[in-house]
């Protein structure tokens, strides 16, 4: 293949994408496939280049329980575990009731991990008083919060999807604010710490950190999120989110963690990786596994044009990180607009294509 001219439809596929859809910014893009010995990152938009970090949001919640399946593995706890073994009561008590039904003392910690334990969305739901919680950080301003502020939120003001489930999964950002907490008891140091020790520096991750933490690093600012058309400063909420979406990386940092991670670089036995691609359904056309997500477009929508299927993680923020195990191909990136969450898919997805015919 030409490398060069890849590179080059890789960067017009960026620039396109800016200059197009007013509401994205900036963007950034990191590719690698194997098979092709190809590795490539570009930038377009405003104050953006790839080395840009960018908040991966969400994705956060992928390195969250790969940490939680090292911890298994070293004998430090089990997905079968209660939270309650963990967890003190004044935190959780009362967090999952349903019609009458408490069904906190059930939850474990698979159900956190795959999203089965119906709890409410602390983020998204609507409180009985007030806007959506994430509404409310983007038009009211920036503030910090703890887990025991959303476990009040969730306990007082909204109610659970369905009782915990083994195959019934929803997602919510409640399930990893108490994953946080857990892995922190459970390592005996800060979140921060922890990543530090298990990914950022074995590593090299020199670009990754939790935001609002000390790192060995000084790597740049992060580039600005949008939500429509504000440009968000929140610190403090960033902060606050931890291990459900508080971590700053860049494509080339996000392309070698998942690389390493499908290499058997990360787990000390093959089978825990292969443990967390157990799926459930979320909403179309996405599958939730542990702190894994998995996204195909079923034939008869593509009919003309093959998609791979793709697992990783993406963000609310517009940042996506996914391989296809079937054509070696990695992907990396942000949009950094909240209102443009489809976009990575459709960015993946002509990445996807443009790899295909270039092989």
């Amino acid at each position: 293949m030409n490398h060069e001219l890849v590179g080059a439809k890789l960067q017009t596929l960026l620039d396109n994408l800016v200059r197009k859809d007013k509401s994205i910014h900036n963007a950034a893009l990191g590719v690698a496939a194997d098979e092709m010995g190809f590795t490539w990152a570009g930038a377009a938009g405003t104050a953006m280049q790839p080395e840009t970090p960018y908040f991966l949001a969400s994705i956060t919640k992928m390195y969250t329980a790969v940490a939680v399946m090292i911890l298994q593995e070293r004998g430090r706890l089990d997905l079968g575990d209660k939270i309650s073994k963990y967890l003190p009561a004044s935190l959780i008590q009362g967090i999952h009731r349903l019609k009458g039904t408490d069904y906190t003392d059930q939850l474990t910690i698979r159900h956190l991990v795959s999203h089965t334990s119906g709890l409410a969305d602390y983020s998204l739901e609507k409180p009985r008083q007030g806007k959506p919680f994430h509404l409310s950080l983007f038009t009211e301003g920036d503030r910090s919060f703890t887990v025991d502020d959303v476990m009040r939120l969730v306990r007082d003001e909204l109610t659970p999807y369905f009782p915990p489930s083994a195959t019934k999964a929803h997602y919510s950002d409640t399930n990893y604010q108490l994953l946080g907490a857990i892995i922190e008891v459970v390592a005996e140091r800060p979140l921060h710490e922890l990543f530090d020790e298990l990914f950022f520096r074995p590593l090299g991750m020199a670009q990754t950190y939790l935001s609002g933490y000390p790192r060995t690093a000084a790597p740049a600012e992060p580039a600005k999120i949008y939500f429509k058309e504000i440009a968000l400063s929140i610190p403090q909420a960033m902060k606050s989110i931890g291990a459900q979406g508080g971590m700053v990386s860049t494509s080339k940092d996000g392309l070698r963690f998942l690389q390493a991670l499908t290499r058997g670089e990360v787990f000390a036995r093959t089978e825990t990786f292969a443990a967390m691609q157990q799926w459930n359904k979320i909403f179309f056309p996405l599958e939730y596994g542990l702190g894994l997500m998995r996204f195909q477009m079923p034939r008869w929508m593509s009919p003309f044009m093959p998609t791979p299927e793709l697992v990783g993680h993406s963000g609310s923020t517009g940042s996506f990180l996914y391989y296809s195990g079937e054509r070696k191909l990695y992907i990396a990136g942000t949009v950094n607009q909240v209102e443009r969450q489809r976009a990575p898919f459709q960015i993946m997805l002509q990445v996807a294509e443009i790899l295909r015919k270039a092989r």
